[in-house]
């Protein structure tokens, strides 16, 4: 038996526990994960704990549940992602068991627009810090993010130079406001000025997904707009009745 520990709810171990491993690649495309008794030997936990934390991973497009046969790895390389799910698009692409990394376009503290300064409730002079970036996995590009944060966010002598992965990450790291809540829509984009390499030039068709990122204090403290590669990154959202 393979305990869980007592950090979070049980059902959420679970799912963490099988997401590292699947991160391992213990389990192929395809390939069929243990059975509900199985896991429920290995844990230590109830039939009920392992079916929430099977719903958890196939929400993220992780797995797929095949009733009357199990629970078998997601076919393919797309990377997937719950609709209801509150993470960086880092966490979600090492989720999926690939390395994410990013390459920048421009990382630059700037004035506020007028528009800016009303989002996030600015004073007059109120200056942003303005993030293009690409974001890959496993060396191939999957999206393109705009990020707009009011100054504020950050540590006051923060350099923009030190941005090299995860926004979240990053204020996480220096007692930075943390995402309580995200407002976000969804559209379909096609376009072809989004992109800025290459490898892009004839991927026109994109998923656009628009949010502003409000903390536990109710402020809005990040807008982004990442333009997800249509094909390569896939929301997912399960509905029950």
């Amino acid at each position: 038996m393979q305990p869980l520990g007592l950090q979070s709810s049980l059902p959420q171990q679970l799912a963490d526990a099988l997401r590292v491993r699947i991160r391992a690649k213990e389990w192929g495309p395809g390939q069929q994960l243990p059975t509900e008794a199985e896991l429920v030997v290995r844990y230590g936990i109830s039939r009920a704990t392992v079916r929430q934390a099977i719903k958890d991973l196939e929400g993220q497009g992780l797995v797929v549940v095949q009733r009357g046969r199990g629970t078998f790895m997601a076919e393919g390389t797309r990377i997937h992602a719950g609709m209801q799910e509150l993470a960086s698009i880092s966490a979600t692409i090492a989720q999926m068991g690939l390395e994410p990394s990013m390459r920048y376009r421009h990382r630059i503290v700037r004035a506020a627009t007028a528009a800016e300064l009303r989002q996030f409730d600015l004073p007059v002079g109120g200056k942003v810090v303005d993030i293009q970036r690409k974001i890959l996995a496993d060396g191939q590009t999957v999206a393109f993010s705009y990020d707009i944060l009011p100054r504020w966010v950050f540590p006051a002598r923060f350099r923009t130079s030190e941005l090299r992965g995860s926004v979240f990450g990053f204020l996480a790291d220096h007692d930075g406001p943390r995402p309580a809540r995200a407002l976000a829509e969804v559209h379909a984009v096609r376009s072809d000025t989004i992109g800025w390499d290459e490898e892009t030039d004839g991927h026109q068709l994109y998923i656009l997904l628009d949010q502003m990122q409000v903390d536990d204090q109710n402020r809005r403290f990040m807008h982004s707009r990442s333009f997800f590669l249509e094909g390569r990154f896939n929301f997912t959202v399960v509905r029950t009745r």
